[in-house]
């Protein structure tokens, strides 16, 4: 995970209310989001395949393949989030190369758990 410490001063930090959607299956995506407190949902219909803490990633596909949401993303519970648009996505995966390494291991283990369930 990336380390949450430079995300959580952020200025872009936004504050997200329990059962609040972040994004829909379907929809365009601009961004990622890193998770700094609390936890969101990652779904499909009928089904969670993951829930994201402090630390994790989540809507990192729109920014590798830039293709509509394959998920929706509802807050679990009240937490904050920092946005990550492509420029940002880009240059955090040239000048550290940890952070890359983290959203290759989040989209493996995510492949991993879809593959095992079916």
């Amino acid at each position: 995970m990336p380390s949450i410490e430079v995300f959580k001063h952020d200025p872009k930090l936004e504050r997200v209310e329990a059962g609040a959607t972040v994004f829909r299956q379907g929809e365009a995506a601009d961004f990622m989001y890193v998770v700094v407190e609390g936890e969101i949902e990652l779904r499909l219909p009928h089904v969670v395949l993951e829930v994201a803490g402090p630390g994790s990633v989540f809507g990192e596909m729109a920014l590798v393949d830039a293709s509509p949401r394959s998920g929706t993303a509802i807050a679990r519970t009240p937490a904050q989030i920092v946005p990550i648009d492509r420029r940002r996505f880009l240059y955090l995966v040239e000048n550290t190369p940890y952070f890359a390494i983290e959203v290759m291991r989040t989209l493996s283990r995510r492949l991993r758990v879809l593959d095992a369930a079916t």
